[in-house]
């Protein structure tokens, strides 16, 4: 970047230092100079002509998402004008209105590409916070994005192997079977004869990073300045370096590896095998697998798969990266998780390695005894572990991790949540998002990326109708964690003996109060005193979607 573009940016930023209580139309006039000095740094973030084009593009995907963010901030506060909550037609005016915000999101992030679309799947993780219209409609972006044209895949194969794909493999088909956020998918077989998939990426993501990130890092700015609740460019660094790991498809590969390795007690997860001899910093290439995506329910019960089994598979596997080896998958999406048949069984295959978080030792026991004092409502406990991994609110901390709310008189987790518990819920995000950003901040950053992956495949679990008890399989691998820890004396780990009786007592005693209530509330809807416990199961699930 040059100087002058530069100083021209750290002119925009010093914008903030301006008293944030100013009348409307000086903000107007504030954020229209901020534009503008930003504008004109992208504008001449590449001053060398082989490099123009990128720069003009970069300025085009500003001028778009900064179109975006003003059309939805205006939406809004028009449209909510004299709007009471108390109105009959509120709720159907505010699903309108998340509706075409949400609508103007996707398809900027679809326009813009690469690090708008991976900005756009972590907006679909907050499923917990966010309206359904919201994650509804930005669903699209894990596994469909714009495709780009031939010349591209030639220009990466050139040159990076000074071959065509069709010299280089046996046959190659030049249609991709699938888009994501940074790269393209394509089926292949090798020269021997081997079925294959041929991860490329995007040629020009590297040369436009730079430009992307300062867009967004001047919109959040602007953003926390109109709306000093949410501020998020505290992250942006975080987005940044992860977003660097999941450019190197040869870091891909070694996560992939280091994966398969993890996890080869459960033999019920399957990782694709890296070729190495095809893979290279833009390319990967590994055995291709034919399955069914997670999400997709209607065909998994066609071919008579069990949710119960494919859920419970999926939270053992991700719980024991969380709690026990601590090398985190960050992105596991619907489109990152297949399922198939191998000798019989169901199998999980775990796709997407680029994006990974290591969690310490230390964090993971904190974590483990944290989530143990959750199950047994020990407010001590949960406050000192939470203090260890450095957040003062435990009550909120806890919340995040288990999507549970604890301010009740049980404070017990549990696997499906009353209407009451659910509306609790979002009423405390909608609420108490300053008090819940501020929890984000405080926790480890590591524990970020773990918050995301817990939303991820609990938002799986609601497509799937909540079939197990979730929180119990997570409970007990974050206890067996804590138990594992080798610094513990023998009398110690002895002692907890009645501890880990205790806790797995109180797990089955949850269970069966949760089934007596669900057989006590369709003896009430038999005799017409209570609606239909299935369809209220089924609807609080598609709430939580």
């Amino acid at each position: 970047m040059t100087k002058h573009a530069l100083h021209l940016f750290r002119k925009y930023l010093s914008l903030r230092s301006i008293q944030r209580s100013g009348s409307p139309s000086k903000k107007l006039l504030l954020t229209g100079l901020g534009f503008s000095s930003a504008a004109v740094a992208l504008s001449s973030f590449t001053s060398d002509a082989d490099n123009i084009v990128v720069g003009s593009k970069g300025l085009l995907r500003f001028l778009r998402s900064m179109k975006v963010g003003v059309t939805i901030s205006l939406d809004y506060y028009f449209s909510m004008m004299g709007l009471s909550e108390t109105a009959p037609n509120y709720d159907v005016m505010m699903s309108r209105i998340h509706q075409r915000c949400s609508e103007r999101i996707r398809d900027g992030c679809l326009q813009n590409g690469g690090t708008y679309v991976k900005l756009g799947q972590g907006l679909v993780s907050l499923s917990h916070i966010l309206p359904r219209e919201y994650i509804d409609t930005l669903k699209v972006l894990q596994d469909k994005c714009l495709s780009r044209d031939r010349e591209e895949l030639y220009q990466v194969f050139q040159e990076d192997f000074g071959q065509s794909p069709e010299e280089l493999f046996g046959t190659f088909d030049t249609d991709p079977i699938a888009a994501a956020s940074i790269a393209q998918v394509f089926q292949a077989t090798t020269k021997d004869g081997q079925k294959v998939a041929v991860k490329v990426q995007y040629n020009d993501l590297r040369n436009r990073l730079h430009s992307d990130v300062m867009t967004i890092n001047i919109l959040l700015n602007i953003g926390a300045w109109l709306h000093p609740k949410v501020d998020f460019t505290w992250i942006l660094n975080d987005f940044v370096e992860a977003l660097k790991q999941e450019l190197d498809f040869v870091n891909e590969g070694m996560n992939a590896q280091r994966c398969a390795r993890d996890l080869a007690h459960l033999k019920y997860v399957h990782i694709p095998e890296v070729l190495w001899k095809y893979t290279k910093t833009r390319v990967l290439v590994t055995e291709f697998v034919d399955g069914i995506k997670i999400s997709e329910v209607q065909r998994l019960k066609d071919e008579e798969f069990s949710l119960m089994d494919i859920n419970y598979k999926l939270f053992e596997s991700f719980g024991c990266q969380i709690f026990q080896t601590g090398f985190v998958h960050a992105d596991p999406h619907p489109g990152n998780v297949l399922v198939r048949k191998s000798k019989g069984n169901t199998e999980l295959v775990i796709l997407d390695h680029g994006l990974y978080q290591q969690i310490s030792k230390e964090e993971r026991i904190a974590l483990g005894h944290l989530w143990e004092a959750i199950v047994f409502g020990n407010h001590e406990q949960m406050g000192m572990y939470s203090k260890k991994l450095g957040v003062d609110d435990y009550i909120m901390f806890a919340e995040i991790l288990t999507q549970t709310p604890l301010r009740t008189m049980s404070f017990k987790v549990k696997s499906k949540l009353s209407s009451e518990e659910e509306n609790y819920m979002r009423r405390v995000a909608a609420e108490k998002f300053d008090q819940i950003v501020d929890c984000l901040q405080q926790m480890p950053r590591s524990l970020l990326l773990v918050v995301r992956n817990l939303n991820t495949i609990r938002a799986i679990s609601y497509d799937h109708g909540c079939p197990i008890d979730r929180y119990a399989v997570l409970a007990r691998m974050a206890t067996k964690a804590a138990f594992a820890n080798k610094q513990m004396t023998f009398l110690q780990r002895l002692l907890r003996v009645p501890k880990l009786f205790w806790f797995e007592l109180n797990l089955l005693i949850t269970k069966i109060t949760t089934y007596w209530t669900m057989v006590f509330y369709h003896v009430l809807y038999k005799l017409g005193l209570a609606p239909d416990i299935r369809e209220f199961i089924s609807q609080t699930a598609k709430a939580l979607e």
